[in-house]
């Protein structure tokens, strides 16, 4: 073996175990760093916008821009999930400690069997067990997003880690892009199409379709807070992941909402969660996506669910972003794929 070659392999030998040792070294922080960079790179627009505002103050701009999303993205999203935990947990243990939980749940057997009567017997199951599933449904919420969310947000210094992180982000946004560039043994200009396509599809995934869940969501627990449904904000959360489902949408918990408020003799309000429901909650969906998905990569939002259902299952919560980021790189690197073997075929014709 020539000395060139020996020193080649000791190079990446050295770099490979030298990665390994800083991937432990940074695992305590790898969520912290991972959320920081996807707020990093939503907001970088706006980042830019403030820069010229302030006149090339770079610093000034990267505090402006990370004060922003902690007032009105971070401290709202601390608030909700706080509030789906204890939502989840007290539903949860209500439904544990006794077999007749209150509000929507308990109403679900009245429903089914006066739905069962109108077809012939055997087709509707009357004795379906809402509770049960909705137990684990609340335990899977209760598991997957309680101890991430205390490890990220719950910890005041982990807190203050990732506010310093996004504005350092926001700051050294350019270099950190071109060293990646300069690291990456593709062609610079495929380099840049890989980057490029990454951002659009993140924008699509992350400002688009689950931009679109969110403020459903948020609609839904509205309404449910407005016309007297308990736990808004649960209810909120999944009807706001219910709304990536094709065809049925917000409707697999807003149907159901309707129905026990005018089972509970609540017809004002029943007929008012339903209008709520095909106004508020249904229009937003185009008014948003005519904004943000514009001249968009188009993903399909039942790619988005599973990849944030298997994110959360394999990473924890913060799976609830890795997954989609995860399927935005795949996008982005199938995007570029034809220009990578058009331009291997031009290196071996020459």
């Amino acid at each position: 073996m020539s000395q060139k070659n020996i020193q080649l392999s000791f190079f990446i030998a050295f770099t490979v175990i030298l990665i390994v040792l800083l991937f432990f070294v940074l695992k305590p922080y790898l969520g912290v760093i991972f959320i920081s960079g996807v707020f990093a790179i939503s907001f970088y627009p706006l980042y830019e916008k403030l820069v010229d505002k302030f006149k090339g103050r770079e610093s000034l701009a990267a505090l402006a821009t990370t004060f922003l999303v902690l007032i009105f993205v971070i401290i709202p999203i601390i608030v909700m999930f706080a509030f789906l935990l204890r939502e989840a947990a007290d539903l949860y243990n209500s439904i544990a400690l006794s077999n007749s939980p209150l509000g929507l749940i308990s109403q679900f057997d009245v429903l089914v069997n006066k739905f069962s009567l109108l077809f012939p017997s055997g087709v509707v199951d009357p004795q379906i067990n809402l509770g049960q599933y909705a137990g684990n449904v609340l335990n899977w919420i209760v598991e997957h997003f309680g101890s991430v969310f205390a490890t990220v947000f719950g910890g005041l210094f982990n807190f203050i880690l990732m506010l310093l992180s996004l504005y350092y982000f926001f700051i050294f946004g350019v270099k950190i892009k071109k060293s990646l560039i300069a690291w990456s043994p593709l062609p610079n200009e495929l380099d840049g199409e890989f980057i490029q396509t990454l951002k659009s599809s993140t924008d699509a995934v992350l400002r688009g379709r689950i931009l679109v869940s969110v403020v459903q969501g948020a609609f839904i627990g509205i309404g449910f807070y407005i016309f007297g449904v308990g736990s808004p904000v649960l209810w909120g959360f999944v009807g706001g992941i219910a709304s990536l489902v094709p065809i049925l949408g917000t409707s697999v918990v807003t149907l159901p909402a309707v129905a026990f408020l005018l089972l509970s003799g609540k017809i004002g309000a029943g007929i008012g969660l339903l209008v709520w429901g095909a106004l508020a909650v249904g229009l937003v969906d185009n008014f948003i996506s005519v904004i943000f998905l514009k001249d968009k990569i188009k993903v399909h939002p039942l790619v988005v669910l599973f990849s944030m259902l298997g994110g959360v299952e394999f990473f924890g919560a913060i799976g609830f972003l890795v997954g989609p980021v995860v399927v935005s790189a795949f996008i982005a690197l199938m995007k570029i794929y034809p220009f990578i073997m058009s331009y291997k075929n031009q290196q071996s014709v020459s």
